[in-house]
């Protein structure tokens, strides 16, 4: 690609980028339409560009980083766009505008980096607000300077007066004070995220209540200039910065009545001096929250964002996923300290010794034939669980240990050491985990070791409080012993509720009473099947029925690592999601990129594949974006679901005729209409890889792949290799 032609594309992407992110919007389409709505007010728009076109210069010569994110042109956008609204656009406002662009840009950088140390929080607006009024300040002084009458609202009704006001505040976010340019910017709302839109809209209508019920009757202008505030505030806390719901609803709409106060106090101080009130009270309002909310202790409700902030509909897809994948917020994710299959004896809230505050905490022992013994359970070597290994669950620094107190005959307890013998182990996050009841003198790490997860510790014993042999763990919060439990749970096991019950593969697991659990067995061939090295490369030929016959087609996927570390799988049209390959599992998230079929059917067959051997059965609830759906359906999704929903996926996997088979049935009941189903199937051959893929809707097939060709692009020190498979060399004969 011609280096001059890459540069013009990636600025522009940038610019678009950078209008659209005013209104929290991510397509550069979106920001176009934004764009297109401030030449309503051609010297706004014009100064605004010429802020816009001097920040991206600033930053591309000083080489920062994230360039076509619009990070650097917004605050240097809103510079241009605010004098442009004030000042003939001239070459005396031109010069005013460069400076104000490049001290916005160095103000960004310098601040979004203070404010990400501190608390991890946003910059926002905050470069802009600062050198826009410093900006401002110094053009009082300058007589070269000509006063530009912005156009007002035309006063007669578009629609009703109150939508009026609305659509005119929303404009006022870009100085472009008019119904129109609401209007358009709307629509890229619309398009952008339906909530924030629902945001946008009951923000203002609370601001405004809360502004005119306090003011009486406000001038129509005042609105028309500040109401914006309202609108981002709500969007910011109850979309952007928060995981959607209840309580962020609730907190958005309090934000915008707050908000309200703020404009009225800060319309009363800075008119005095002749300044305009800009985004004040949006980014005092927000920021006051924002660093409210870090100071709170970790709970389930009101999840803040701030470390990777997105769209609603982003967010609710990842929470829905991780919880699906990883249980409730707040639980800590540990791993079986034990081999083999073990039944839980009491858990959590247990009736016996499991109470406040201790009533985060799992007991394992093993049953045989309803019994946890041999013979007649006289001798603790009767006892199925006695003497075997117990392993660490985390890794950290081992910080307590005891194991010289003797183990109690079966039926007796040690009263005075309710622990008994214990290994107390200091986990990087602060948390501590406890191993107690171990046998005497079987401890085999001493108090500051570090240990890995599933490395022996002890054996399996019967001292403390303890009437028979078992294993006791839980997660605390400090070192003493004894001190309140947090919620943890297994994670990477194989679960059974009852005897007869397939075991399932699970990676969130809180067994009760009665159930097992017991730690898989991982299938290295498998592992190795399903090894996606950055740089992979595979061929498919893709076969899709159409009413005039099939339609043939050869895509090709890659393997690449962004900047962030993060890996991903990418198409030959841009569409990519990421994923995470361990020792133990497969899994994909974040669908990104236009509409690609084939990826979707990729995502579900295999979006989450345990690598565990033997016949293996397990659940996932990927989103419902990678569905196929008829227009009736999707419309009533895009209705009744706006922040999308999680599809209830159920996996099978088995070995057949020299290859793994894995079937997964898709189901998304809708609350009207019949639902979205899909059938998917991935056959995955040793060494080769997934060699064939096929997508089923209603018994009749929307997609089959088959892989021709999996190599590997060369890298430093990584040759390049291709493997052509039987499957291609077959199409070759046929042709």
């Amino acid at each position: 690609m011609n280096p001059v032609f890459s540069t013009v594309k990636v600025t522009a992407a940038g610019l678009f980028r950078a209008y659209g992110s005013i209104l929290f919007a991510e397509n550069p389409l979106v920001g176009g339409l934004f764009v297109a709505a401030t030449f309503l007010f051609p010297n706004t728009a014009l100064a605004g560009l010429l802020a816009a076109i001097a920040g991206v210069v600033t930053a591309r010569l000083l080489q920062f980083r994230n360039l076509d994110s619009g990070l650097h042109i917004y605050n240097s956008l809103l510079v241009g766009l605010s004098l442009g609204a004030y000042y003939q656009l001239d070459m005396y406002l031109g010069v005013l505008i460069v400076l104000g662009a490049v001290l916005a840009v160095f103000a960004t950088v310098a601040m979004a980096d203070v404010l990400w140390r501190l608390d991890r929080l946003p910059a926002l607006s905050l470069p802009f607000v600062m050198v826009a009024l410093m900006v401002t300040l110094a053009a009082h002084s300058y007589g070269t300077l000509s006063r530009y009458l912005l156009p007002m609202a035309p006063r007669d009704a578009y629609i009703s007066p109150l939508v009026d006001q609305f659509f005119t505040a929303l404009g006022s976010a870009f100085f472009t004070p008019h119904p129109l340019a609401g209007m358009l910017m709307f629509a890229g709302l619309l398009i952008t995220s339906r909530y924030l839109s629902l945001l946008a809209v009951a923000g203002f209508l609370c601001g405004f209540t809360t502004y005119s019920f306090l003011s009486g009757s406000p001038h129509p202008d005042l609105v028309a200039w500040n109401g914006f505030n309202f609108i981002l505030v709500a969007m910011a806390l109850g979309g952007i910065f928060t995981l959607p719901g209840v309580q962020s609803f609730i907190l958005a709409m309090v934000g915008a009545v707050i908000a309200a106060l703020v404009t009225a106090a800060s319309e009363t101080f800075m008119l005095v001096y002749g300044l305009p009130v800009m985004a004040v009270p949006f980014l005092m309002t927000t920021m006051l929250i924002l660093i409210a909310l870090t100071k709170r202790p970790a709970s389930e409700s009101l999840q803040v964002t701030l470390e990777a902030p997105a769209l609603p509909e982003k967010s609710a897809e990842r929470t829905r996923l991780a919880i699906a994948r990883h249980g409730e917020f707040g639980s800590l994710p540990v791993m079986a300290p034990f081999y083999g299959r073990w039944d839980v004896y009491q858990g959590f809230n247990g009736p016996h010794t499991h109470q406040p505050p201790w009533q985060h905490a799992l007991d394992f022992y093993i049953i045989e034939h309803g019994k946890s013994y041999r013979t007649d359970g006289v001798a603790l070597n009767d006892y199925y669980c006695f003497g075997l290994p117990v392993l660490s669950p985390v890794g950290g620094f081992v910080v307590k240990t005891l194991d010289s107190l003797p183990d109690n005959a079966p039926g007796q307890v040690d009263m005075d050491n309710n622990w008994g013998n214990h290994v107390l182990i200091r986990m990087q996050n602060g948390l501590y985990a406890l191993l107690a009841h171990l046998k005497q003198g079987s401890v085999s790490v001493e108090a500051g070791a570090y240990v890995n997860p599933n490395q022996q510790l002890a054996e399996c014993g019967s001292s403390g409080r303890s009437p028979q042999p078992h294993l006791h763990l839980h997660i605390q919060r400090s070192e003493t012993l004894g001190s309140p439990t947090i919620p943890f749970h297994l994670t990477t096991v194989m679960f059974q509720a009852a005897a007869k019950d397939r075991p399932q593969f699970r990676l969130f697991s809180r067994p009760e009473e009665g159930e097992s659990v017991m730690t898989p067995k991982t299938d290295p061939a498998l592992v190795d099947s399903l090894r996606m090295n950055v740089g992979r490369q595979f061929c498919y030929q893709v076969r899709q029925p159409g009413k005039q016959g099939d339609i043939f087609s050869k895509r090709h996927l890659s393997v690449t690592l962004d900047l962030l570390g993060e890996s991903r799988l990418v198409m030959d049209s841009g569409a990519s999601a990421a994923f995470t390959c361990q020792d133990h599992l497969l899994a994909f998230y974040d669908r990104a990129g236009p509409p690609d079929l084939f990826l979707d059917a990729w995502v579900l067959a295999l979006g989450l594949t345990p690598f565990t051997e033997g016949k293996l059965a397990w659940r996932d609830q990927p989103s419902m974006r990678l569905l196929p759906t008829t227009w009736p359906q999707h419309l009533i999704a895009q209705l009744l679901l706006p922040l999308g929903g999680g599809v209830d996926s159920d996996y099978e996997r088995r070995w057949c005729a020299g290859e793994w088979r894995q079937h997964g049935s898709h189901h998304l009941p809708l609350p009207l209409g019949p639902p979205m189903q899909a059938a998917t199937l991935a056959c995955i051959e040793p060494r080769l890889g997934c060699t064939r893929i096929s997508l089923k809707k209603g018994g009749a097939t929307l997609l089959e792949a088959t892989l021709l060709e999996i190599g590997q692009k060369a890298d430093a020190g990584i040759p390049a290799w291709t493997v052509v498979t039987d499957n291609k060399q077959n199409n070759e004969k046929q042709e």
